[in-house]
């Protein structure tokens, strides 16, 4: 072969060899637009309202839309209607503070698998703050995104936190904004220019650095979250299976500690010092006292019905085999929530908690010094947000 030959054979290769890769860079690249079209058609196929709706909404009134409002009003009991009204007249503000938790990115929690707290602690300071922003009438919004745990925003349109950069922070797992610091905050200035017409918005974390939680109404937590479809049918069987509809079931929650229940390192020694079947027959017992004390019905096997929400597993087994109780469980197998990659299985829990006629829950010992409330948030949350009265929450000291 000539050295022409060569050359042009050569050339030729070269040329195939390039538009073969052009064509690869194409294809290449249609094929991410396609993935990012299904992406974020997956996003907005949830029942969100679309942008354009949400967007003429905002400009036209920030307050909540009617169609959510009367929703809401067939949804909610009849106590919580002033409490949402006073909600509504406060979005209109041109103030705004957006309730944010800066989480690790998780494929399951949808970013929400941070390890700083549970959902007893970051719901109670948000419902507080939250108290506080409708004492100072500015407007609230959440990016907290747990749809995928069970629990939506009832008021989508008007309470969801948007990012600038829209559907590629979701892509992309990031945020205009960064509470991750979990900086301090300043309640007495929200508010202090309402004469100002300019818009401004601040950003707070769930659990901010020296905020310590306070009363909030109860209704507050019904008004701003609601069950998705999925979740509300597992709660509907699980309800259906333990008969709590009836009100004759005692709930437990017997929280051991990650250190107890996974070895994992942390300072919650709820139930160390004891063994832990001496601190399962201890639970059970003061169970049992709350179920005399409010007057519950013992089954036809003459037993008393308890609901067992725990962190151990080893606890679950123990309360399969007792058989001086109905004891009712979901079928999850507990996990520490410092490397839990989702929340859901802890909200049924909690809802569950909420169904029953009252809760008996291990307390912290006299010896702990530490950050920790000495009644669970979690357990102070389930009977909060089943409008209980004191009488109804039972604290049972094991250690």
């Amino acid at each position: 072969m000539g050295s022409d030959a060569i050359a042009k054979s050569a050339r030729s290769r070269f040329g195939n060899t390039s538009t073969t890769s052009v064509h690869h860079t194409i294809l290449l690249f249609i094929f991410t637009i396609i993935l990012i079209l299904l992406f974020l058609q997956q996003e907005t196929a949830q029942n969100r309202p679309s942008t354009l709706r949400r967007k003429a909404h905002e400009i036209i009134n920030r307050t909540i839309p009617k169609w959510e409002m009367d929703a809401a009003r067939e949804d909610l009991p009849r106590h919580c209607y002033s409490l949402l009204e006073n909600l509504n007249q406060c979005q209109a503000s041109k103030e705004t503070i957006v309730f944010g938790c800066h989480r690790k990115w998780c494929s399951s929690s949808y970013g929400h698998c941070e390890e700083v707290n549970g959902i007893g602690d970051r719901t109670q300071r948000m419902l507080s703050m939250v108290t506080d922003a409708i004492d100072k009438c500015v407007r609230v919004e959440f990016d907290y995104p747990q749809m995928k745990n069970g629990v939506d925003l009832r008021f989508a349109t008007s309470t969801e936190y948007w990012d600038p950069w829209a559907a590629i922070a979701e892509l992309f797992h990031f945020r205009s904004y960064d509470v991750s610091d979990q900086g301090g905050v300043n309640v007495d200035v929200w508010g202090d220019r309402k004469d100002d017409h300019e818009e401004r918005r601040a950003f707070v974390h769930f659990t901010p650095k020296g905020y310590k939680w306070h009363h909030y109404d109860p209704c507050l937590y019904h008004i701003l979250f609601k069950e998705t479809d999925d979740f509300q049918t597992d709660l509907n069987y699980y309800s259906d299976l333990f008969h709590l509809g009836e009100k004759n079931t005692i709930g437990i929650h017997f929280r051991t500690g990650d250190l107890t229940a996974f070895g994992v390192a942390n300072k919650d020694i709820r139930a160390q010092g004891q063994t832990l079947e001496s601190s399962y027959n201890k639970m059970v017992s003061c169970a049992e006292s709350l179920a005399t004390k409010l007057n519950l019905k013992r089954g036809g096997n003459a037993k008393f019905s308890f609901f067992l929400a725990t962190d151990n597993q080893h606890v679950k087994d123990m309360a399969n085999k007792d058989e001086r109780y109905d004891i009712h469980m979901t079928a999850e197998k507990p996990s520490p929530y410092l490397q839990s990659d989702g929340d859901r299985s802890a909200y049924l829990d909690l809802y569950l908690l909420s169904k029953t006629r009252g809760s008996a829950v291990n307390v912290l010992p006299d010896t702990y010094d530490g950050p920790a409330e000495r009644v669970s948030t979690f357990a102070r949350l389930s009977w909060n947000i089943a409008f209980m009265n004191d009488d109804q929450l039972h604290e049972c000291e094991i250690g």
